[in-house]
């Protein structure tokens, strides 16, 4: 949830929470292909599959079914029942760690390339999009996105708070002054999530350029 400043003009007038344009390529579309995920319609099906069994594991871990295999035991036989503790076994040797409630989608990537392994293929090649080669854009655009170059906001005498979480965009007012931008970030801005500053916490860290909170030995920034 980064925060940074940036000197603008006084009069600099873009609208607030909107990502500037000059960070935007105009030639990034998504893969006619592939949907802009970079991946082939074999490889999203497998995908799917394999995020089954994960969620299986996780069924056998908490003694229920998801409601999605109550939903598909209507359907297909050998889904009416509780998979047994050894699934979530097999999940957690697929996933590459042990298993502590649910699988998450980078267990369910982990154990789709171990299947892709053992099927004797390369997971670096098999399943990428052959008209984007993985990269999700459009390849009718990929010289025009390559040679694009952002442009950054007019600089000036202004102080504005910045988001970085995105590709970057206005979250206050321009003020004239940084003590005034800082009095305004300790009642409507946080440093992170719903944590709160001082205006001398936020002069200190406008100041280093290094916008955090601090809970403990733990910094989140």
């Amino acid at each position: 949830m980064g925060r940074e400043l940036k000197r603008v003009p006084l009069d600099f007038d873009y609208p607030i929470d909107k990502v500037w344009e000059g960070y935007l390529n105009p030639y990034r579309k998504a893969c006619p292909h592939c949907s802009s995920n970079g991946h082939s319609a074999a490889y999203k099906r497998l995908d799917r599959l394999v995020s089954l069994i994960m969620l299986s594991g996780s069924d056998a871990q908490r003694g229920k079914d998801h409601p999605y295999f109550e939903w598909m035991a209507r359907y297909i036989s050998g889904f009416d029942s509780t998979p047994s503790p050894d699934m979530s076994e097999l999940t957690s040797g697929l996933g590459g760690r042990e298993l502590d409630g649910h699988h998450d989608g980078s267990d369910t990537y982990v154990a789709t390339k171990k299947i892709i392994e053992a099927a004797g293929l390369d997971p670096a090649l098999w399943g990428v999009c052959v008209e984007c080669k993985g990269e999700g854009n459009d390849p009718a655009l990929k010289e025009a996105c390559d040679a694009w170059r952002e442009t950054p906001p007019p600089t000036g005498d202004g102080f504005q708070l910045w988001t970085t979480t995105t590709q970057g965009s206005p979250i206050s007012p321009v003020f004239s002054t940084l003590d005034e931008l800082c009095i305004w970030c300790e009642s409507n801005a946080t440093p992170f999530g719903t944590r709160k500053a001082s205006r001398y916490d936020w002069q200190r860290m406008l100041n280093t350029g290094f916008v955090y909170s601090q809970e403990g030995g733990m910094i989140f920034s």
